[in-house]
């Protein structure tokens, strides 16, 4: 599956920062880690947000329980 890695722009708005493909989304959340060291950023599936990385390199899930 291709996975998309958006990062917070200099103006506020998201921006691209790497597009890849991963097995599952474990396997993506870890890789979106090691790609985005150091910074926040968000993780998504196609139209489907997997959820945050703070700049800590925290991963918050993004979609709450239901």
């Amino acid at each position: 599956m291709i996975y998309r890695l958006y990062r917070q722009g200099p103006r506020g708005r998201l921006q691209l920062a790497a597009a890849f493909d991963a097995a599952a989304d474990a396997a993506a959340i870890e890789q979106a880690g090691e790609l985005i060291e150091g910074q926040a950023a968000e993780l998504w599936q196609g139209g489907r947000l997997l959820g945050r990385i703070s700049d800590a390199g925290d991963f918050i899930d993004g979609v709450p329980d239901a």
